[in-house]
């Protein structure tokens, strides 16, 4: 395994805490999977006493390879590794009771969240405006990655609102116990929590794992350092790889203090800087290091790398987005024809998820085949939820949730009064859904019908748990068939069907690649990573498409040419980092990410005009003027040119006037009209005196005027 002199020190590390800052395209996964290798074959550890996390099943099945190719054909590698949330999953699943729980807990997903916040929220008497069931559970994630309890919380809430939440909070922490259901920030509250109610459990898997990895160090919250802190308490054989500069999940938690205060924490620590860069060119790397040197909270360290120099960054300045997206779609037809590129070569990145509407219009206008990251994913299209709720039910009695929307899928004639007044007797007798279904006074508090119809739902349930034993294709399987989901969607929606078919046989594939992965395969185990996948996990490497998605979706990857889109103030940094300098310097490290996701080529587009705003753009992005002045080259194709533009007094309709026969057009210049104010031309017919311009007015509408007499000038 060839590595350079920092990283060999790394991967042979004597021992005790380390801390590596690994800088990006810096080789850190193949430091982590060498240390592995070497702790196994080098010092004789037991793989089965090394702990490995990561952020992602991708980047966990990517070192799982790795390490596996290292360690040679029939290595036994029973490292565990994998991702916070999913390691904690297996030590709950052995020891859940120890803390209430049974171990067949269900792990509730965002939608399972808002849906039961939603109705806590409703009984509290919440305003909807201000506490909704997103906001709520956002700040209750927050607070769980805090470690702050809902008692805690109760102490210190002081506004209407924080008391409403506080309310909630308490109601919905009882609420996920009725249901034996976990959040996600629960799967690391509660294993911590278990650490200090059980100190055997404690005592065992902090004496186990001999060795503990971090990977993405500087993306961990204060849970997850708790978590790392007792695992690897006793023989503080801790190794923690990860770059400040790329720390960007503030706003969910993660604490870069956790990184940047190691060396107080861990006093006899050894720190090592990875800064040499075998990905990107020199020109990108220098731009790189331009922009994030601003920040003022950083270990300090300057990338380099033996790539040849590059070529510039490009900013492109357009009009507006719909300008955005077809300077996209130029350049990649362009560099596609002339360079050879394939789709998955490019990548196009925005702040935020409202962005991509331009840039998929540009794309779908084209015929060019992308994908979203971010979108609607596999595993949250509605039937595909609707299968995985009855596999929940099966494994899960108590989970409401799933029993709820399962009740009338496919279609019994149970409707929602029906539904809403087996909640209240369920909730009214301390019930689980099928002991209410099969008690003896349900006939008499619902009426004999829509008890007859809720009691063969119960049934069939009971006729299905068998179901279980199987593997978990095999019980997907079974589940389909003995619900007719299938004829129920040829039924319900006949001209969609089709595609939600594949959906589902293709939910039966899952099960069947989880199987290959999994140690012991179950229906649970196949519920709970279906529950853990981000959207990285589900990006399709494979595919020739174009790749498009927020900055903070990126993190990990690396394309040939990268397109930043959004470049003004207000999106990036966004408008809610303006007035915090720590919000600021995030938004500065989001920067840093997006160019170091580039091998060869980037292009920066900046809009003049953003009609999501309904007014003129925040102005060029202050991070464009601290990339260095000889990486960028600007140009504005879409606007006329500096020796193009009109001179004192002349119109833009004349100035139209004067562009010879092939020459620059005029779409995308900013102009004011008399009467309709100020508008951007988007598109242009004919030459000269003849042309035809149409204009999309800020208050007017779209026009189509005749250049000659369009009184039109420039809106400089």
């Amino acid at each position: 395994m060839q590595l350079n002199p920092v990283q060999r020190q790394a991967v042979e590390h004597p021992g005790g805490p380390l801390l590596v800052l690994a800088g990006a395209g810096s080789g850190k996964t193949r430091v982590l999977t060498g240390r592995i290798a070497h702790l196994v074959q080098e010092r004789g550890e037991a793989p089965e006493g090394i702990l490995a996390f990561t952020f992602t099943n991708k980047a966990a099945r990517e070192m799982k390879e790795r390490a596996a190719s290292l360690l040679g054909a029939g290595a036994d590698l029973r490292v565990w590794l994998g991702t916070f949330h999913g390691t904690c999953v297996r030590i709950l699943r052995r020891h859940a009771e120890s803390i209430g729980y049974p171990r067949a807990f269900v792990i509730y997903d965002t939608d399972d969240q808002r849906s039961l916040l939603r109705e806590l929220l409703r009984e509290v008497g919440a305003d909807d405006k201000r506490l909704t069931p997103a906001g709520a559970g956002a700040r209750i994630s927050r607070l769980k990655n805090e470690t702050v309890s809902a008692a805690e919380f109760a102490k210190t809430a002081l506004s209407p609102v924080d008391r409403k939440l506080a309310e909630v909070y308490e109601r919905y922490e009882r609420a996920l116990r009725e249901r034996a259901a976990m959040d996600f920030d629960d799967l690391l509250l509660y294993t911590v929590r278990l650490f200090d109610l059980d100190e055997g459990a404690h005592r065992y898997y902090a004496s186990r794992f001999r060795h503990v990895l971090v990977d993405e160090y500087q993306d961990t919250n204060a849970i997850q350092f708790e978590l790392i802190e007792r695992l690897s308490r006793l023989h503080q054989n801790l190794m923690v790889v990860g770059d400040d500069d790329q720390s960007i999940y503030g706003w969910r938690g993660a604490d870069v203090g956790n990184i940047l205060s190691f060396e107080e924490r861990y006093p006899t620590a050894t720190v090592l800087r990875l800064v040499q860069n075998y990905r990107s060119t020199q020109t990108i790397l220098r731009a790189a290091n331009g922009v994030v040197r601003n920040n003022t909270a950083r270990k300090e360290k300057e990338l380099w790398t033996e790539n040849d120099v590059g070529d510039p960054l490009t900013l492109h300045v357009v009009s507006d987005e719909e300008s955005e997206g077809e300077m996209v779609v130029s350049i990649l037809l362009e560099e596609r024809r002339r360079l050879e590129r394939t789709n998955r070569d490019f990548v196009v990145l925005y702040r935020t998820n409202a962005q991509s509407r331009a840039i998929e219009n540009a794309l779908r206008r084209s015929a060019i085949p992308y994908q979203l990251t971010g979108g609607v994913s596999f595993y949250e299209r509605r039937e595909v939820k609707d299968v995985l709720a009855y596999l929940r039910a099966l494994v899960q009695p108590r989970d409401s949730v799933a029993w709820y929307r399962i009740l009338n899928v496919p279609t019994r004639g149970i409707g929602k009064t029906t539904t809403d007044r087996l909640k209240e007797f369920a909730e009214t007798r301390s019930l689980t859904v099928p002991e209410a279904l099969q008690h003896p006074e349900l006939p008499g508090a619902l009426g004999p019908a829509p008890a007859r119809k809720l009691m063969e739902v119960g049934v069939l349930l009971d006729r299905m748990r068998p179901f279980l034993a199987l593997s978990p294709a095999a019980c997907v399987a079974e589940v389909l068939a003995a619900i007719r989901y299938r004829e129920y969607l040829l039924e319900e929606e006949p001209s969609e069907a089709t595609e939600r078919i594949e959906n589902v046989e293709e939910l039966i594939a899952g099960a069947e690649a989880y199987a290959r992965r999994a140690e012991e395969p179950t229906v649970d185990g196949f519920l709970s990573e279906v529950a853990l996948l981000t959207d990285v996990d589900l990006w399709e490497e494979g595919e020739d498409t174009v790749n498009i998605m927020t900055i903070h979706s990126a993190k990990g990857l690396e394309f040939p040419v990268v397109f930043v889109v959004g470049m003004e103030e207000g999106l990036l940094p966004h408008s809610s980092s303006l007035d915090d300098p720590a919000q600021l310097e995030e938004e500065r490290r989001l920067f840093y990410v997006a160019l170091t996701r580039a091998r060869e080529r980037v292009h920066l587009l900046q809009a003049s005009y953003r009609r999501s705003w309904n007014a003129s753009g925040g102005g060029m992005s202050r991070f464009l003027s601290e990339i260095p002045a000889d990486c960028v080259v600007v140009e504005q194709r879409d606007l006329w040119p500096a020796t193009r533009r009109r001179a004192p007094g002349r119109s833009a309709a004349a100035a139209t006037a004067g562009t010879s026969r092939g020459g620059p057009s005029p779409i995308g210049v900013r102009v004011i009209h008399p009467q309709f104010g100020e508008g951007v031309v988007v598109a242009s017919e004919g030459m000269g005196e003849r042309a035809k311009l149409t204009v999309q007015f800020r208050r007017g509408g779209t026009k189509k005027i005749l250049a000659a007499f369009a009184e039109l000038s420039h809106a400089d």
